[in-house]
């Protein structure tokens, strides 16, 4: 716990030096004035809930410290077990009592990393929605081993891609309790489209007919703490992309850099949806459930 609120802590003292142009959310109200006063709306929400050491006590320095996601596994961990392990047993005591005082508290719990039976277990047991941040369906995971698949580790590639897919049975689940669905191009790309954008407009395609525009958002998987640098390594090193999305950084796409987020925007107009199904999957949709989630 203590590591983690470090961590925390800097994310902090990094917002409040550059509080012109960022600020940290904690309702979705503030993400409404983040962009009425032109700056960058950052919330924070754990990958894992290892940080908790199997304590709901802790979830209070947690909110307090304005965290309001937690995903409940990336892999095992004391609440579920990860989509990735050998096996899930569910969830565990303390992940039943982790989605509860979750619930009471206000804090959205993501799924993206977990276990298929501990996703079901939770999304069952919460009276709160839950979210998937940043996923692609099970159905649509790429398969054939492209040249970008063999670049990216060839079937061991394959194999975590596949595991990080969900299941239509998840999604569909997941709204039904009124949550979201965060559709990631970081698993996205077959190497049969011309374009990671083609790619990922496919992916949600297949999401929005599953579930409704309403449900769907996008999920970069670029978090503050590793876009920096991954982002700059990329910038250098543009031959360590891909081999498929052939130009410097894949120009209509930038692998989640926001320069390139209008080439997503064309995306979802070419593909033909509306104007209001446009705003919400670039972010109102995701508003709307943290308004719900954590208040106003």
């Amino acid at each position: 716990m203590g590591e983690a609120m470090r961590e925390v802590a800097d994310v902090h003292e990094w917002a409040e030096r550059k509080k012109e142009k960022t600020l940290i959310a904690r309702t979705g109200a503030d993400i409404e004035r983040a962009k009425r006063e032109g700056k960058s709306a950052l919330f924070l929400g754990p990958q894992d809930s290892l940080f908790l050491e199997a304590r709901t006590a802790f979830l209070d320095i947690a909110w307090d410290m304005g965290i309001r996601v937690i995903q409940l596994s990336y892999q095992r961990s004391d609440a579920a077990d990860g989509c990735w392990d050998r096996v899930d047993g569910g969830l565990t005591n303390f992940g039943v009592n982790l989605v509860e005082a979750m619930n009471r508290r206000g804090m959205l719990i993501d799924l993206s990393h977990v276990g298929d039976r501990s996703t079901m277990e939770a999304i069952e047991l919460s009276k709160q929605p839950c979210s998937f941040t940043h996923v692609i369906p099970r159905k649509t995971t790429p398969r054939d081993l492209s040249p970008y698949a063999k670049w990216a580790g060839g079937e061991k590639f394959l194999k975590l891609a596949l595991g990080r897919g969900r299941t239509d049975e998840a999604l569909k689940a997941c709204i039904e309790k009124g949550g979201m669905v965060g559709v990631t191009p970081f698993f996205a790309k077959t190497g049969k489209a011309t374009t990671l954008t083609d790619d990922l407009m496919d992916q949600v395609d297949y999401v929005v007919d599953l579930v409704g525009a309403d449900h769907v958002g996008f999920g970069s998987d670029l978090d503050y703490r590793n876009s920096v640098t991954r982002g700059a390594y990329i910038w250098k090193h543009p031959d360590r992309v891909d081999v498929t999305y052939h130009t410097a950084m894949d120009k209509t796409w930038g692998y989640g850099w926001l320069e390139f987020m209008p080439n997503f925007t064309k995306g979802l107009v070419t593909r033909g949806y509306s104007d209001q199904e446009i705003r919400g999957i670039l972010g109102a949709n995701w508003v709307h459930l943290f308004k719900k989630v954590w208040g106003s």
